[in-house]
């Protein structure tokens, strides 16, 4: 039975994927730091193809694809994908992007999907109900936010948010702040599922990324929570390269 991995390398951390087929066997994270033991994540199963989405030379440099398999995609906007690429500089668009973009179309087929990626920066990505994918927007994150009001201000502290719930008053500039930068992008996020679901028919609303966990029980709108879109996504294109 052939086995296929996907691989998502960012800045600090990659994402390791083992499917059969469309069926995600086993998933794995690693510091970039640990990548050199990687070859030994799935130690029971050989891939037959490799995808790789990366945004760091250095560790996937690390992880000697070519002794996984012999048979490697590397995503980039050249690569045939399983929708209609409408954007318009597809060289600077994330590959990320496109690897959740294709989960969607995959898991929605012929519907209005809106792909959220709620990470360092925060991502909207619209796909509409004829597979055609037109751009979304891009927006500062938690911790981002966060940083530049302590960055571009005399008198505010630098600080980081442990994931509790926010009051909508804060009674302290530390909790006005943690309301601004928490509250505001839970409410940015709403208003973006709201604006689209005032366009588009039937919309498909996905949630992922590291933060999306803190966002989803707040969110009034009724959105489907996928930790491994992303890998998922590099699964799908490279089914659909292999067909």
């Amino acid at each position: 039975m052939a086995f296929n991995l996907a691989i998502d390398i960012g800045n600090s951390k990659t994402k390791f994927g083992l499917f059969q087929t469309k069926k995600l066997l086993q998933f794995k994270v690693l510091d970039n730091q640990a990548l050199a033991a990687s070859n030994q994540l799935f130690s029971d199963f050989y891939p037959e193809w490799v995808i790789l989405s990366s945004v760091n030379r250095k560790a996937e440099q690390q992880l000697k694809l070519d002794q996984i398999s012999n048979k490697l995609i590397e995503l980039s906007h050249n690569s045939k994908l399983p929708f209609e690429l409408s954007y318009h500089t597809p060289e600077t668009l994330g590959k990320d992007r496109i690897a959740a973009v294709a989960a969607a179309q995959a898991e929605y087929p012929a519907q209005n999907a809106l792909v959220i990626d709620a990470g360092t920066c925060v991502t909207y990505d619209f796909i509409d109900q004829t597979g055609r994918y037109y751009g979304g927007a891009i927006s500062p994150g938690i911790q981002m936010r966060l940083k530049a009001m302590h960055q571009f201000t005399d008198q505010l502290p630098l600080l980081s948010w442990d994931g509790e719930p926010t009051n909508l008053t804060g009674q302290s500039s530390i909790n006005s702040m943690l309301s601004g930068a928490v509250n505001g992008l839970r409410l940015e996020v709403d208003g973006f599922i709201e604006e689209y679901k005032s366009k588009h028919k039937n919309l498909k609303v996905l949630l992922t990324g590291g933060d999306a966990p803190l966002f989803e029980k707040d969110l009034k709108n009724g959105i489907f929570a996928d930790p491994n879109l992303v890998l998922k996504g590099l699964n799908e294109i490279l089914l659909y390269n292999c067909d």
